[in-house]
Order: structure tokens, then sequence, then C-alpha cells
């Protein structure tokens, strides 16, 4: 630094001042520390956002457990057909029977939610094949987005692009000014997705698919080593539409382990259903893998690339599979 001597109103005073090379370095310093605490700071954030995210899934695994204490049973991952299946689950099931709800729903009055799922008509279910369910609660519903079914981390927004199904069916589409909240949760359904053979809609190997409910006592595998519910991101888009009070399979609420995980929208493995290019693949924006709620309740971070094999085993209920996680 240095010192210079003025005269002020009759006095004699010293000024003291930065050089310009001086103030470039303090500028570089400042720089320099500030790219230093960045990613921390990010890191700390992101910490705060998965922790946030796994109470939301260890919620939603109470609340499961919860609804077999109270129905002896878990929840359908959806609760109706659709066009087609098995006449066993499906016969005698009329357009208007055929609800396309997701299982989310049956979770509400176990997330402290019960004015919401009062909001739902069971003699007249969401998301049919027909106009009759356009009515102002079931709207209501569509439009709710429960804090638990949303994780901090994932950057999709609030509601749907992606209000009708198919392109070919217009009693699909919401109604002009409607709208449909997605989540960032689904159920794994089972190893049976877009790319294999067999009954991925009605007969999966998981635990939540069409119709068909299923009980703890029936997981062979072990409840510490099947999984429940996972992350899934991009809900609003169309080739990862993740409507929650909606199932749809490989879409909304409805997800299988056929591609890696991590896999993102728009990657093969993908299928090509109501027009909609779709791979039903769990992913999250937690950096290097996804979370999911097992069977018994707890919570586990699973690595992006963990075998297939473990992967796959985690998601059957009653394969016989030994797994040893890394």
């Amino acid at each position: 630094m240095f010192t210079t001597r003025a005269r002020a109103y009759g006095k004699t005073t010293d000024r003291v001042g930065f050089t310009l090379v001086e103030l470039l370095v303090v500028i570089a310093i400042i720089g320099i520390l500030v790219a230093l605490l960045l990613p921390a700071v990010q890191a700390a954030r992101e910490a705060a956002r998965r922790s946030q995210c796994v109470n939301n899934l260890k919620q939603l695994g109470l609340a499961l457990q919860s609804h077999h204490d109270a129905q002896k049973h878990l929840p359908p991952g959806r609760l109706g057909c659709d066009g087609s299946g098995p006449t066993n689950l499906c016969g005698g099931q009329t357009d208007t029977l055929r609800s396309g709800i997701s299982g989310f729903v049956f979770l509400l009055p176990y997330i402290e939610e019960p004015a919401l799922f009062a909001l739902y008509d069971k003699a007249l279910p969401i998301w049919p094949r027909t106009t009759a369910w356009f009515t102002p609660n079931n709207l209501e519903l569509i439009a709710a987005r429960p804090p638990v079914m949303v994780c901090p981390s994932d950057q999709a927004e609030a509601y749907s692009l992606n209000t009708l199904i198919d392109t070919s069916v217009s009693v699909y589409s919401l109604p002009a000014g409607a709208r449909a909240a997605v989540g960032s949760y689904a159920f794994v359904s089972g190893t049976l997705g877009v790319s294999t053979a067999g009954d991925a809609k009605f007969a999966n190997d998981g635990l939540f698919y069409y119709v068909v409910t299923h009980k703890f006592s029936k997981v062979t595998d072990g409840l510490s080593h099947t999984m429940m519910v996972g992350e899934a991101v991009d809900g609003h888009t169309q080739n990862s539409s993740n409507i929650w009070t909606r199932a749809v399979r490989a879409m909304d609420t409805q997800r299988s382990t056929d591609n890696p995980l991590n896999t993102f929208p728009g990657q093969p493995i993908v299928s090509t259903q109501y027009g909609l290019a779709v791979n039903g693949a769990f992913a999250s924006r937690h950096p290097g893998g996804c979370q999911f709620v097992f069977a018994d309740g707890h919570v586990d971070f699973l690595q992006e690339n963990l075998s297939p094999t473990i992967y796959n085993a985690l998601a059957t209920r009653a394969a016989g599979e030994v797994i040893s996680l890394p």
C-alpha cells in the first residue's frame, strides 16, 4: 500500500489506499475461495434434499405397511383394467369401471391426507375411459400435489404436459383448464418392462401392477430384499409421464427394472405406446444413484452401476434369488 500526504483546511492528513495490483490480487483470492466453497455449498444442499427424499420414501413405506395392516394386503399398482386383460381379472368390467387410478391414492389416509382421499368417489373412479369422471371432486384430486410425493432434487414441473394418454381416444384428455399433478415416485412393478416378454401389466413379478394385490406373507424373497417404491424424474414430460394419481404401464407410477438404474427419458431401451416413446425406468437427480423404499420400511441408495442381476433380484417378490448387496 502507499501513503500520501495532502493539505485539507490547513491541516496535513495521511491517505491510505491499494495499488491496482493489490486490488487484483484480492479479487483473485476471493474468486478462488468462492470456487472452492461453491461445490461444498451445493453438496450440502443436495445432502439436505436427499435427506428430505429419504423421509418421503420412509413415509410412503410406512403408509404401505399401515394399509397392509388395515386391509390385510397392499394396494394394487392400478385399480382397474384397460382395454384388454385376462377374463378372470377383467371380465365384466365396463369402460366406466376400468379405472386407471394409482395405488398411491389409497395411501392418502395414511399420509395425513384424509381430505384429499374424501374427494375420491369410489362409485366413479378417476381416469376411466369415459368423460363421466369429469367431476369437480375428481379434478380437484388429480390437481393436488401432496408434499410427500415430491423429491426436492427432482426438477420436474408441478403439472403434467401429458394429459392425453392416447391420441386416438379423445376422452382421455382433461377438460380445458384442468391440471394433473406429477410426483417423484413410482411403484416397482417387477422386472418385466418395455423390452421383455410376458405380461407386464397383469402378471409381473414385483408387488405393484394392474388389479392384483399382494400380501407380505407371500414375499418369500424377504421384505428387506424386495423394493416397493423408487424415484422417477421429469414426470411432467410426455416420454416420462408420472401423474401420481394415474397408473399406466411403463409410465405413470408403474416402472420396472427392465432398463438399468438411472436410465433417463429418451434413452434406450424404449417402447412406443400411446404414441409416446417410454422406457419405464427408475432414475433420480441424486449424483450416482437412486433411492428406494423396501418392504420392511428401510430406504436404500442404490448405485447406478449396480449389477443388473442384483437390481432385477431386488424387484421380485418370490423368485428365490440369493442377494448380496455391495
